[in-house]
């Protein structure tokens, strides 16, 4: 199928195109925005980040109109699992089972079907949150899909993923962050169900987490051999402990209240966009590690990218008490226990993502903070657990 017949059909897709008729689309832009390495297995579809102008005609006027959207085009999730195993080989970490298997139902499982799936079905719940939408085309056997998605406003800011500075990150984002996902949250906390029945979400328990515990261990031997300057003896003692104890402290995890969780809360993987006011709102574009799981999860990745590496007692209960507060204004229910969970989600980081971020760092020279993301999961911890 052409490019431009696969976009005519995410066009037609979309309930507003019931008045509009697609005239032309013109690709404005070759850059392959992002991470390029994601995409670059041959295909004989468009795949990878493009902006293009759609122009269109609407029912009962003369004039056409045009909308600047990014076209998204991702690939299957055996392409991306595929990348994360290039990835795993280059670093020479080798594992006995599948990448997929040790994987299966995690929040790496159907990447673009659930990022669809929220555009498609729940974009006036998450609307504030979310970029507007022009339709989408998804081949459900392969995972493919297509998404139209309007640019944001002149004047938004969306961080270069590649950037890996806090440059262009002022100081009124973390408190947009921090209250955007806090109101994410409290669409669907405790109030999951009709997510996981789409069959593209899953929850994050700890049968799903002791299942990679392979994976955990491989990446941990090899994060503690590779950087030691950032993993010390003391830091891979208690880095081989977490996963040692996984089942019980994840046990408790899953006594605990759940929710839609982004996922991805880096600040390389959010946008804000400018609004008439002149100020800026949180925008979500990127769903692909979206999950149901503790919100602390979400805020336990926000704080160990965005705090200073040589952050106060002060400063990271600020932000915690910003998000609670923010949370509490929005949620029909209060969080629990919120200092155990942070713990257990920020221990879920040292073993899983940040580890993972740093194989990225040595393979790919992508994700340069994420060394320091480790040290500050570690030290949030101490903070946290009064041991500091």
């Amino acid at each position: 199928m052409k490019d431009s017949e696969l976009i005519a059909r995410a066009f037609a897709s979309a309930p507003r195109a019931a008045n509009f008729r697609l005239l032309e689309a013109a690709r404005l832009d070759e850059h392959l925005q992002g991470h390029a390495f994601k995409y670059a297995a041959a295909s004989s579809r468009i795949q990878g980040v493009y902006r293009y102008r759609l122009t269109y005609a609407v029912a009962g006027s003369a004039s056409p109109r045009a909308v600047e959207v990014m076209v998204k085009a991702k690939p299957d999730e055996a392409d991306i699992i595929r990348v994360y195993q290039g990835l795993l080989d280059h670093a020479g970490i080798k594992l006995r089972q599948p990448l997929p298997e040790l994987l299966r139902d995690s929040d790496y499982s159907k990447p673009n079907l659930k990022e669809t799936r929220l555009f498609r079905d729940y974009h006036e719940k998450l609307s504030p949150f979310l970029p507007p939408s022009w339709g989408e085309y998804v081949d459900e056997a392969s995972g493919y899909t297509l998404r139209l998605e309007e640019v944001l406003p002149p004047g938004s800011l969306i961080i270069d993923p590649s950037d890996d500075t806090m440059q262009r990150w002022q100081p009124s984002f973390s408190d947009l962050t921090l209250r955007g996902i806090a109101q994410v949250h409290a669409c669907f906390y405790g109030d999951y169900d009709e997510l996981v029945r789409t069959g593209a979400f899953f929850v994050c328990d700890r049968e799903v987490m002791v299942r990679g515990t392979e994976l955990w261990e491989a990446l941990a031997e090899f994060v503690i051999g590779t950087f030691p300057d950032v993993v010390t003896s003391e830091l891979a003692r208690k880095h081989r402990r977490l996963i040692a104890t996984l089942p019980e402290w994840y046990a408790e995890v899953d006594c605990l209240p759940k929710t839609l969780l982004y996922g991805d809360v880096n600040p390389q993987n959010l946008a804000f966009a400018l609004q008439e006011s002149g100020g800026f709102k949180l925008s979500l574009f990127d769903w692909e590690r979206a999950t149901i799981s503790v919100p602390e999860r979400d805020l336990a990745e926000h704080l160990v990218y965005t705090l200073p590496l040589a952050f106060s007692e002060e400063e990271a209960r600020a932000e915690i008490a910003a998000y609670v507060d923010a949370f509490g204004a929005a949620a029909k229910r209060q969080l629990v226990d919120t200092r155990a969970s942070l713990d257990w989600m920020l221990s879920d980081l040292i073993i899983n993502r940040l580890p993972l971020m740093m194989v990225v760092k040595h393979v790919a020279g992508k994700r340069q903070h994420a060394g320091e993301a480790y040290v500050k999961a570690h030290r949030l911890r101490e903070t946290l657990n009064g041991r500091q």
